[in-house]
């Protein structure tokens, strides 16, 4: 069903730049914190993409009602990224931030998942965290999956082995259940109050626009200050 989109086509662009600048900011900023002692093995992704990705990505759906909006997040998000040298293979994780995005927008852009605010008001928190879960566990396993995958094509030698991506599989799944408590928790919180707390339709126009541009710049500052000065 073809959603309406209140702000219109710059308001929704400002807010794609926004969040997707806040979200890759995220992904960046604490991708690169190495936990130590009994944290030292915790996976970091699954805070990313189960609470902060999929919260940003749930709550501007609620606000907005804009299909297609989250995949846009995606692509700032995961160009920005690009910029952080962090990991193995920068630009696999760049697309896997990507990749979340597209299978979020796979799975609300069904009807039975529809997060306008006659849906939303007919579900209850339970069913959201389970929404969460279930959620959460999917754009997780899919983006490590696709970081995988592809981190041996693109990274030296350029040999893709499948015997090593089926030797990863248990530590995938294992670690999805840490994205899917993590999306029991962001999914109901930013789908029953995110339109309380945050009414982009009241903000006047002029105001909006420049505090979102404002605010993205800084994201984006805050990443080149901490990886290149």
């Amino acid at each position: 069903m073809e959603k309406s989109d209140s702000m219109g086509r710059y308001g929704t662009m400002a807010a794609v730049v926004l969040f997707g600048s806040i979200w890759g900011m995220f992904e960046c900023i604490l991708g690169s914190v190495k936990l130590s002692g009994a944290f030292a093995d915790f996976p970091m992704g699954a805070l990313l993409g189960g609470f902060f990705g999929l919260g940003l990505m749930a709550m501007t759906r609620r606000v907005y009602g804009v299909m297609w909006m989250q995949l846009g997040m995606g692509l700032v998000a995961g160009f920005l990224r690009f910029w952080a040298p962090i990991g193995t293979c920068v630009v696999c994780s760049a697309l896997a931030i990507v990749a979340e995005s597209l299978v979020f927008e796979l799975i609300f852009n069904r009807s039975i998942f529809e997060l306008s605010d006659e849906k939303a008001a007919t579900r209850s928190a339970a069913t959201l965290v389970m929404l969460g879960v279930i959620t959460g566990y999917v754009i997780y396993v899919t983006g490590y999956l696709f970081t995988q995958t592809f981190t041996p094509i693109v990274a030296k030698p350029h040999v893709f082995v499948m015997s090593d991506l089926a030797a990863a599989l248990p530590l995938i799944f294992g670690r999805g259940f840490f994205a899917a408590i993590f999306g029991a928790i962001s999914l109901p919180i930013a789908v029953l109050y995110s339109h309380i707390v945050f009414q982009p339709m009241k903000i006047k126009r002029e105001t909006y626009y420049a505090a979102s541009f404002a605010i993205a710049a800084v994201c984006w500052l805050v990443v080149i200050a901490r990886f290149y000065l």
